[in-house]
């Protein structure tokens, strides 16, 4: 299982969309091949103008050691963005994987918190997510990651097959958001959408 994730977020010129997916499309594989502890690539439409990129490492020497190359790559996309890209990482600390064999749509959740608690939430998750997910049908998969560049949040990464699947989860995240209402300090922000392009080794 992937150990830690970079989270990639822009902003684009809606215009050349179709001019940023053929690109990304385009990039070598022989690129990412190379690039020891990569496991996965995905990059979801989150809206009209907004974009995510994950990538899922082995571990965060192998995230830590792909920085360049990752750079590289999104420099090449500088003339779609609009403004400067946000770029996070962090290690897995939570992981549920469903029975759904692919995805088409992806929901993710950042949640701030009270690093000072972190433990205790921790303790409160501890076994929750299996249970709330674990049986969700259209589920893939759902990652959470603790963000190394702010340590106050974390951002959850659930993929499914369809849209129709995420959203028959709703009542579920929102019970494990409800389970740590009380660690955090601001209402969690969501963004989700289809799947555009995908990298899988």
């Amino acid at each position: 299982m992937p150990r830690s994730m970079r989270i990639t977020s822009f902003d684009f010129d809606q215009s050349k969309y179709d001019s940023l997916l053929s690109d990304v499309e385009a990039i070598k594989q022989d690129i990412l091949n190379g690039l020891s502890g990569l496991r996965t690539i995905r990059a979801v439409k989150t809206s009209e103008n907004h974009m995510f990129v994950i990538s899922s490492y082995e571990d965060m020497e192998a995230l830590t050691a792909a920085s360049a190359t990752h750079a590289e790559v999104f420099a090449g996309f500088a003339k779609y963005m609009v403004g400067e890209p946000i770029i996070r990482s962090g290690e897995v600390i939570e992981a549920v994987d469903g029975r759904a064999s692919g995805v088409g749509y992806m929901r993710f959740t950042r949640a701030i918190f009270d690093p000072s608690r972190y433990d205790e939430m921790m303790s409160s998750l501890d076994g929750q997510l299996e249970k709330l997910f674990a049986e969700i049908p259209g589920l893939y998969r759902l990652r959470v990651v603790r963000i190394a560049e702010s340590p106050d949040r974390v951002i959850a990464a659930a993929a499914y097959t369809d849209k129709s699947a995420a959203d028959a989860a709703k009542d579920s995240a929102q019970a494990a958001l409800s389970g740590m209402a009380e660690y955090m300090t601001e209402p969690p922000f969501v963004r989700e959408g289809d799947l555009v392009w995908s990298y899988v080794r």
